[in-house]
This record gives structure tokens, C-alpha cells and sequence, in this order.
């Protein structure tokens, strides 16, 4: 009750007068007053600890935007939204697109600047970038797959050798899960992308 009376009013002169007329109701149903006034000078305690607290996180600066992204709402991405807050992105959420939207899809040419995803038969993602689009980037992994380089640097490549050849991706069936011409940005969807699916590839925002 005494928390109700403090969250009630900010007034201390109407608080002061509230908080003596429940002590008397204390009182009068027989609670020790040494008891009574330690548990309500507790409650004021408390009461004064959390407005300090609440005043100095409002008081906090926050991190300058220094980018601002757009993904897909997933489940849990909740959680990345308030890490990358306190670098200083600034992350909203997409939803499925409406049919209007998707009238709009169809007129309007996709950009070949993308972040793509290929999925192994093991279950492994793989999460990337390009500005050729998805078919030129794909024949430039098919390349890389056949040559079959131990030495290579491709990190599908060196997915396969760790797997001892048991597993593989297929770049036919690589799909784009967003656009973005801006490099940085794109550089910063692939990373975030990443993240969320596991991907074999790591980025570093």
C-alpha cells in the first residue's frame, strides 16, 4: 500500500498525509509501530532507489544512428535489435508483402545488388553478397566448386574438405533473400544474416 500511495501522487505534502493515515489503520488493527514504520520507510527507500535509477538510464545518451537497416521479422530477432541499438543501428522489421506490394514487384526491376542464400545438404547456410546478381555469382561459385582446390579460399570449398566430400552445396538452387545497392549496407544485411541463419561464412559488423 505504500508503494500505491507513492506511484499515486508525486505530491510529498499529499504522500506525507496519505502515509500517516496508513499508519493509524495500522494501528488500529494492532501492528507493533516500530514495525509499521520500518516497513514503510523501507518501501520509501526502495521507492527513491528505482526514481534514481529510472533518472539516470533517461538521462543516459544514447548511440548515435549511424545506420539504419530493414529485415524480415523472424522469431527472437528481438534480441539483435537491441544489441545492434547500442552500436548504432538503427534495425526495423518487414512483414509479408501484401498484394499490392507485390503488384509493385512485378513492374519494377530487381536490382542485381543482393544478399543471397545457399543451403547444404547437411543442413549448413550459407549467407553472401554480390552486385552481379544471383546467376552470374552462381556460375562463379560452380567455377570454384569443380576446380575443387583444397587451397582455395572459398568457404563452400572449404565446407566440403572439412565434410570429407559427404556433403555439398548446390548452387542451383541459391535464392535471394534481400536487396540493397548501397555497399556498406549490403556488406552490413549479409553480416546480420549471418548471424541469425549460422552461417559457414563469418562476418564482422
Amino acid at each position: 500500500m505504500t508503494e500505491r500511495i507513492i506511484n499515486t501522487t508525486r505530491n510529498k505534502e499529499q504522500q506525507e498525509i496519505d502515509l500517516n493515515l496508513l499508519r493509524k489503520m495500522f494501528i488500529k488493527s494492532d501492528y507493533p509501530k516500530e514495525l509499521i514504520e520500518k516497513t514503510i520507510q523501507k518501501c520509501l527507500k526502495t521507492s527513491i532507489n528505482q526514481q534514481n535509477l529510472n533518472e539516470l538510464n533517461n538521462n543516459k545518451p544514447k548511440p548515435e544512428t549511424k545506420l539504419t537497416l530493414s529485415l524480415p521479422y523472424v522469431k527472437g530477432i528481438e534480441v539483435l535489435k537491441r544489441t545492434l541499438e547500442q552500436i548504432g543501428v538503427k534495425l526495423y522489421f518487414s512483414y509479408p508483402l501484401k498484394l499490392k506490394s507485390l503488384a509493385t514487384l512485378n513492374i519494377k526491376p530487381q536490382s542485381k545488388s543482393i544478399i543471397y542464400q545457399m543451403n547444404c545438404k547437411c543442413g549448413a547456410i550459407y549467407n553472401g553478397e554480390t552486385k552481379v546478381g544471383l546467376k552470374d555469382r552462381m556460375k562463379q561459385y560452380k567455377t570454384k566448386i569443380k576446380e575443387n582446390d583444397i587451397n582455395s579460399s572459398s568457404e563452400i570449398v572449404k565446407h566440403h574438405y572439412i565434410k570429407n566430400g559427404q556433403c555439398s552445396f548446390d548452387p542451383n538452387k541459391a535464392f535471394i533473400i534481400d536487396n540493397e545497392t548501397n555497399y556498406w549496407k549490403r556488406r552490413k544485411k549479409e553480416t546480420i544474416y549471418s548471424i541469425i541463419n549460422e552461417s559457414i561464412n563469418k562476418c564482422d559488423l
